[in-house]
């Protein structure tokens, strides 16, 4: 695989392994090309892919950097961003740079749905840094029908002999707009509903959300997000929807999730949300903010108005409020 320089060809390719075997296989021509170039190589992946490089690579292990600050799995919006920034600074530094990266294995079904909608908006996001970025994908763990989705928005998959074309590749804004899920329906006992008219309602919608945030468990930093994310969504949905709007809540043992519904029929564009917007855009600030607090958000417009959906994850072992 050729690598990219700074201003060089941004290259996006899925790795599909079935064995530790073939990780290494596909996976140390890549690393070994990287080091003897003498480039950055940042790797934030599973702690199974990483031994088994490890112990591949032996003593030259130590000179990749396992995980940087900012990158992490552990909210999807954040991650996205946290790789868009790293990638931003080595350009800025002209630092000849190559990424792996892979979600981690035990994602819920929403997450890893949410993650393909990243991969795929990251084929216009990082191109600009000219960067290679190679996406570990464990088929072991993944549905048939989920490595279809891989497949999809990579350009590129990582054969042995370096990467070859994917005939199943779409394009991001195809690949958004076939892919936007109906929203999971609310369960019948709900923590949360607030009914807003109008923006006068939102100072009561922020105080209910943060005492709910607190009976939860949550901490200080991730009860503000909540409240920073919805009260955005909130917003957007009075400024720019149909009011009234609602806003539901409800609670379960890994995540907390809130509904924004109003009846508003305008679509919401498929890319929305997922590059950050200039300081003087107009529009699309709230939901950026909200993708990025969230660690899942979808949008959906139907006969009945517009849902923005988000899962907000909780620590494990908080009791269920």
């Amino acid at each position: 695989m050729s690598a990219g320089a700074p201003t060089g060809e941004f290259v996006h390719v899925a790795a599909l392994y079935a064995s530790d075997e073939q990780l290494r296989d596909l996976l140390l021509p890549y690393l070994d090309e990287g080091l003897r170039r003498h480039e950055n190589i940042l790797a934030v992946i599973s702690e199974d892919a990483r031994r088994v490089l490890r112990d591949a690579l032996g003593d030259a292990a130590d000179l990749v950097q396992w995980g940087a600050s900012g990158v992490s799995y552990d909210r999807l919006g954040q991650m996205f961003e946290g790789f868009a920034g790293y990638l931003a600074q080595q350009h800025r530094a002209g630092v000849r740079t190559r990424v792996i990266g892979e979600l981690d294995a035990d994602s819920h079904p929403d997450r890893v749905s949410q993650y393909l909608r990243y991969e795929s908006m990251a084929n216009e996001i990082y191109a600009p840094y000219g960067y290679p970025v190679v996406c570990l994908w464990d088929q072991r763990r993944y549905l048939p029908e989920v490595l279809a989705h891989v497949r999809a928005v990579h350009p590129q998959l990582l054969d042995t002999s370096g990467p070859i074309p994917s005939a199943e590749y779409c394009l991001p804004i195809d690949y958004l707009a076939r892919n936007q899920s109906s929203p999971a329906a609310a369960p019948v006992d709900l923590d949360l509903v607030v009914h807003l008219d109008s923006a006068d309602d939102l100072g009561r919608l922020r105080r209910q959300l943060r005492s709910w945030g607190v009976r939860c468990g949550m901490g200080g930093q991730d009860t503000d997000d909540i409240v920073i994310a919805v009260d955005e969504i909130a917003t957007n949905a009075l400024e720019h929807g149909q009011p009234p709007a609602c806003v539901r809540g409800w609670t379960a043992p890994d995540a907390l999730f809130v509904q924004v519904d109003d009846q508003g029929r305008d679509c919401i564009p498929a890319t929305t949300g997922y590059q950050r917007p200039s300081t003087d855009a107009r529009r699309g600030r709230g939901i950026w903010i909200a993708r990025h607090l969230a660690d899942v958000l979808s949008t959906h417009t139907g006969p009945t108005g517009t849902t923005v959906a988000m899962r907000f994850a909780r620590p494990a072992g908080l009791p269920i409020s």
